[in-house]
């Protein structure tokens, strides 16, 4: 038994060595496009006064442009993708109540058409969340990070925060997420109002945070830029089907339900499902309101914490990474 532990090790170890290393270099020799910017146009909501602007690396290949979610029919079939020609953000208010108070979050969600061959990560349909909690004068205190998938979770408060409220030992003024220098802290002045923008830049293929700082609003009129459709999350439980009828970007049954559609990750199921004790480890998903909405949403990977990390119940997942809200 031993014997074939080791043998199994002595495979995989450095297929997850080379694996590893080519996600964490940059590749070489790629073309010099300028980054393409993304942002939803200004209305009274809050929703939009507070949405995040996306920058995007090499927006060249399509897998790296944020997309719209589409579906259609292939014979008797269903096919889901994500369209890099078109930008949407999927927005949703959720109250959130803990011991201290009552606060809002702002929950910002958008696709990518995949992640290419070459990655760790690599897939379809992938996506990223941004959750920015407010209080209740509508001052931003927290800006939350999180692939679809559950992975490369970043938390970074605001100057409006008590630094009583952070986890003991938090780094300021950077931190370093997963190999990602972000920073330990953002400027509030001006985020309230309207006036600065929280800037998230995303990384070539993987599409992780690799930088999130803030800039004055209007400075996207000075640089090349691509209006983003603004559309509650509910739209991507009815994705429109060509000849009529909708279908959900999600699965509704069977063993992958409240997995996004054709979101297996290949990589990680061989290399990390059988020590993660998570056959679909990896695979992006729906974000329930509650835990009485969709499939467990964990952010650790330890399997007796994946309840308490829980991100559908964020009381409860602020309380597992120590924030004091």
């Amino acid at each position: 038994m031993f014997r074939i532990i080791r043998l199994l090790a002595s495979i995989l170890v450095p297929v997850l060595c080379a694996v590893l290393c080519a996600c964490a270099t940059a590749p070489r020799h790629l073309p010099e496009t300028p980054p393409l910017t993304y942002a939803v146009a200004p209305d009274e909501s809050r929703r939009t006064r507070f949405a995040p602007v996306f920058v995007v690396a090499h927006p060249e290949f399509p897998y790296n442009r944020i997309g719209t979610p589409s579906a259609c029919r292939t014979g008797d079939a269903e096919q889901v993708r994500v369209d890099p020609a078109a930008a949407t953000l999927y927005t949703r208010v959720d109250p959130v109540r803990t011991r201290r108070g009552t606060y809002t979050n702002l929950v910002y969600r958008v696709h990518f058409e995949r992640v290419p061959p070459g990655h760790l990560v690599q897939g379809r349909n992938v996506g990223l969340l941004v959750i920015v909690t407010l209080d209740a004068a509508d001052t931003p205190l927290l800006y939350t990070t999180v692939h679809t998938c559950g992975c490369y979770l970043a938390f970074i408060p605001t100057t409006a925060l008590p630094a009583t409220a952070y986890p003991p030992g938090w780094q300021v003024p950077s931190q370093e997420v997963y190999g990602e220098r972000l920073p330990g802290r953002l400027d509030a002045t001006g985020l309230a109002a309207g006036d600065t923008r929280v800037v998230i830049v995303l990384r070539n293929g993987t599409h992780r945070v690799k930088e999130v700082k803030t800039s004055p609003a209007g400075h996207l009129e000075t640089v090349r830029h691509v209006t983003m459709q603004h559309r509650p999350m509910a739209d991507l439980g009815a994705l429109p089907l060509d000849g009529g009828g909708t279908t959900s970007f999600f699965e509704t049954k069977g063993a992958r339900r409240g997995y996004v559609k054709g979101s297996q990750k290949p990589l990680e199921r061989l290399l990390m499902s059988w020590w993660a004790m998570d056959w679909r480890i990896g695979e992006d998903k729906i974000l329930g309101r509650d835990k009485t909405e969709g499939i467990q949403f964990y952010t650790s990977l330890k399997p007796w914490a994946r309840n308490r990390s829980d991100l559908r119940d964020f009381t409860g997942f602020l309380a597992y990474w120590e924030w004091g809200l």
